[in-house]
């Protein structure tokens, strides 16, 4: 059986829309834990214990190196009254950057 060049460019596609999911469910996870964590050695709770993709781009790393950086959003509160946003980078597999807004103290 022979395969035409526009039907291996659909099955390569296809693999790498797949391979784009699958990783991206493992990052989102990876900073859903990392942004639990950061939140509680704060003092803060992490709402909705979830995190939303909020842009995704290739950057280089340290060594120049160019990896996918995904940025996410997420909701936090300090005294269960408001909503405050946030904001976590990864870069790569590694965690760039989880950043609070100003929120009020408990």
């Amino acid at each position: 059986m022979y395969y035409s060049l526009g039907d291996l460019l659909w099955i390569f596609a296809l693999f790498l829309g797949g391979w784009y999911l699958w990783t991206g469910m493992a990052a989102k996870e990876q900073v859903r834990r990392a942004a639990t964590e950061h939140c509680r050695q704060l003092g803060v709770q992490l709402l909705d214990d979830t995190v939303a993709l909020a842009r995704t781009r290739l950057k280089r790393d340290n060594r120049g190196q160019v990896r996918l950086q995904r940025s996410y959003e997420f909701e936090f509160t300090s005294t269960g009254e408001h909503r405050y946003a946030g904001i976590a980078v990864l870069h790569g597999r590694r965690i760039a950057q989880i950043q609070l807004s100003p929120h009020h103290l408990a």
